[in-house]
């Protein structure tokens, strides 16, 4: 049968040498459709096309493929380095590659006469030493910002000489370089805490700020005393918000491959300093490509001392000489996963297994588990501060970088059909534009939400199932009329009830965040002695009413509010 449909491929496959190289599929557009390497070219084709009764993924490469073109090499390695570039250049439909183009975030202490921390994507762009990469990449950001508040490395870029200090040194954010307020060897040694401290080597830092203080109290320098004693209080919580310490490996990459899905978990100074999935242009990793994820990884990324993988993979001895020769790295790769990160892996990584969801799913509504869902949820404060929020479920887990919020502007009362219109309209708009957008979306509330749902989605024209729940009873209900008591199937009941609460959970944070900055901004405005620019220093710096009033007068005082009205501050919010 297939020998007829794709007659054309078998007269290529004949052809082909039986040398080392790289084949490529190429449709009629000669648009790149699928890039492979092998020792023997021919035989891999013959493979290829062996496998075309059993694998689906072999008949679509050929059924969009019009043409195979080969590149002999001289070795085997020769046709692995070219695989990977012709892969990450002409990116073909068919293979597994990352979704990030670039690489992760790094922090950067930059070589200078006075040295500050940026942020990079790739690994030697920007001279100076590097740490990371940070996982999540909001990390990134947060941590840049901490030390920024803790050891105070100059803000501004280049660095500028002036009389008279920014904003950032008021707020504690610099030591005022530019200005002459730090000399330059108390700033270098600050510089140096810093890449002590982003190493890992916190106790070292500690202990290097404890003597700090010994020295500023025998000089009777009780300010800077004092803001030595801060930054070790800081980074003691710090110490203490890290969730795996005391690791066996002191640098490392952890790359788990499980299921369909692979995880990197970043070890730096014998602690998780990030963990995150790698996400895959095509939906699902498959078993055989792990050498080329970790190739399209290091291609930005800093290369660690040891990489740490929990299964055999095919290609190693090629990826090694890869790390050497293009890298000039020469990289300690095992697959003996300590203790400590199996048991945190097994507290932090949840992979369920679909099978069952699935099988529920299609016996229950008629259709395949679709492999996105999205959840609505409107949260208001009697009709004030109304918002809505959408959570995803991706592949059997929630996407909270997918994860969307909204500040509802049309509805000015306690209307929440008309606050769900108005999200859903907004959301389901983008949709058109989306590459992967739901089939499914889900709405917490009974048959009115599921109505304004169905409304949206009609007038819309989109081409999506809407079903809504409602609480306590656990009551689904569809687009189609059907009414489906969860607590008869825990595996839906597991899956719907996850999206519901999270969309809620969601949904309320996000008005309480709103809540609680109209209302510092507000009480603020009863105080005399508070401007608009005072008010949103103090709501930047304190975020909360509480965390004023915890501020001490001096703390105040550098953000420039006046003793006077700082003390006028504490006053009114006390009463």
């Amino acid at each position: 049968m297939y020998e007829k449909i794709f007659y054309w491929a078998l007269e290529y496959i004949q052809r082909a040498p039986e040398e080392p190289g790289v084949y490529i599929f190429k449709n009629e557009k000669n648009h790149y459709v699928y890039i492979g390497k092998a020792v023997n070219i021919k035989n891999r084709l013959k493979n290829h096309f062996q496998q075309l009764k059993t694998d689906p993924k072999e008949r679509k490469i050929f059924s969009e493929s019009s043409v195979i073109q080969w590149i002999i090499t001289k070795s085997d390695y020769e046709a692995f380095v070219l695989e990977s570039e012709l892969i990450k250049q002409y990116k073909p439909k068919y293979n597994v590659r990352l979704k990030s183009g670039s690489g992760y975030p790094m922090l950067v202490i930059t070589d200078e006469e006075y040295p500050t921390i940026k942020i990079s994507r790739k690994y030697g762009e920007i001279k100076g030493s590097y740490f990371g990469p940070f996982l999540p990449a909001k990390t990134a950001r947060a941590m840049k910002e901490l030390i920024h508040k803790l050891f105070k490395l100059r803000t501004c870029d280049p660095l500028p000489k002036r009389n008279i200090v920014c904003f950032d040194y008021h707020l504690g954010l610099c030591s005022g370089p530019c200005a002459d307020k730090i000399s330059k060897r108390d700033y270098n040694e600050d510089a140096q805490v810093t890449k002590s401290f982003l190493s890992g080597n916190v106790k070292n830092v500690v202990y290097q700020l404890y003597d700090k203080i010994n020295i500023y109290t025998q000089k009777l320098m009780f300010e800077k005393a004092a803001t030595v004693r801060d930054q070790i209080k800081a980074i003691e919580t710090v110490i203490r918000k890290q969730e795996v310490m005391g690791i066996p490996l002191e640098e490392a990459d952890i790359f788990y491959f499980i299921g369909k899905k692979v995880y990197l978990i970043v070890i730096r100074g014998h602690t998780i300093i990030g963990k995150e999935e790698l996400k895959l242009h095509s939906e699902e990793f498959e078993e055989g490509n792990e050498v080329f994820i970790l190739t399209s990884y290091y291609t930005d990324n800093y290369i660690p001392e040891k990489i740490v993988l929990n299964k055999p993979v095919e290609d190693l001895e090629n990826f090694r000489q890869w790390l050497l020769k293009s890298k000039n790295k020469e990289v300690e790769i095992e697959f003996n996963i300590p203790q400590t990160i199996e048991n945190f892996i097994k507290r932090n990584i949840k992979v369920d297994d679909l099978d069952s969801l699935k099988e529920s799913f299609e016996k229950t509504f008629g259709f395949s588990l679709p492999s996105r869902i999205e959840c609505f949820d409107i949260s208001h404060l009697q009709g004030s501060f109304t918002v809505g929020s959408c959570v995803v479920w991706e592949n059997g887990v929630m996407n909270k970088k997918e994860y969307r919020r909204f500040k509802v502007k049309s509805v000015g009362q306690i209307d929440d059909y008309a606050s769900l219109r108005e999200v859903l309209t907004r959301r389901f708009k983008k949709y058109f534009e989306m590459e992967n957008p739901p089939e499914l979306v889900l709405i917490d509330g009974g048959k009115g939400q599921l109505s304004q749902g169905i409304e949206v989605r009609n007038k819309l024209g989109l081409n999506i199932r809407v079903f809504s729940i409602a609480k306590k009873e656990e009551i689904l209900y569809t687009d189609d009329g059907k009414e489906i008591r969860l607590f008869e199937n825990q595996d839906l009941l597991k899956l719907f009830t996850q999206l519901r609460d999270e969309a809620h959970r969601f949904a309320i944070t996000y008005n309480r965040k709103l809540r609680e900055k109209e209302t510092l901004k507000s009480v603020l405005d009863g105080i005399e002695g508070i401007g608009e620019k005072r008010k949103e220093i103090l709501y930047r710096t304190y975020k909360t009413l509480d965390n004023i009033l915890k501020a001490s007068d001096d703390e105040l005082k550098k953000l420039g509010i006046p003793i006077s009205v700082a003390q006028r501050i504490k006053s009114y919010l006390t009463s």
